[in-house]
């Protein structure tokens, strides 16, 4: 959610902690208020180097005030990132949060609320747009219709996790001497395999044993 007044309003009705992306273009002269006080506040400086080299700095700037164009009245604090790679330019990344920001906090915020929505959306919907389940922008032109699909896609979504992280496809793949991803080449074609399955394959009846199937037990790799 981008910060705006009415992703505010609406952490606001549901009483909930909120980390929105911050961005210029959104609340622009709340944005240049930001970067003028960042060099007023040079307490709220953190600077890490991580183990594999990247170096990171976090600023922040409290009590940043905002009327939206509905005449509300916000607070909250503005965090920056500075993201310096090994190789390749530095990347910046900002967000407001009413979380209480300090030195002890700042990193947790920035990256288990601001940077983790970069892990929903590249795990979660890019891949149901690009894994073969074929999630589009056009299907939301019908709400009856598009909610219909999206559920339909949301349980296909799970049996692909299901398979790609279960036990079953790593022994498989052990069997023929190799890893899941050596054996199918990519995720969209484990996807692609298994409605192959479906379509030009014939399960045997006691697939649909409901008693049979309670009892199987599938492990799942979570790493």
């Amino acid at each position: 959610m981008f910060a705006c007044g009415r992703a505010l309003q609406l952490t606001a009705d549901y009483d909930w902690s909120c980390v929105l992306t911050f961005k210029q273009g959104h609340m622009p002269a709340v944005w240049a208020e930001f970067q003028r006080l960042l060099p007023l506040c040079p307490k709220n400086v953190l600077e890490r180097t991580l183990p594999c080299g990247i170096q990171e700095e976090y600023r922040w700037v409290d009590d940043l005030g905002y009327e939206d164009d509905c005449k509300r009245r916000w607070h909250f604090t503005a965090i920056e990132c500075l993201v310096t790679p090994l190789v390749g330019e530095t990347k910046r990344f900002a967000w407001i949060t009413k979380l209480p920001v300090s030195r002890k906090t700042v990193v947790d915020i920035a990256t288990k609320g601001g940077r983790y929505r970069w892990k929903i959306e590249n795990e979660g919907f890019n891949r149901q747009k690009n894994s073969g389940l074929n999630l589009e922008h056009v299907y939301s032109t019908d709400p009856e219709k598009w909610q219909a699909y999206y559920h339909l896609l949301q349980i296909a979504f799970i049996l692909v996790q299901l398979l790609e992280r279960g036990s079953l496809l790593r022994r498989l793949a052990e069997a023929c001497g190799k890893t899941p991803m050596q054996l199918f080449g990519s995720l969209k074609n484990i996807a692609r395999r298994l409605l192959d399955s479906l379509r030009y394959s014939v399960w045997p009846d006691k697939s649909y044993d409901a008693r049979a199937a309670a009892a199987l037990h599938i492990g799942l790799d979570t790493s």
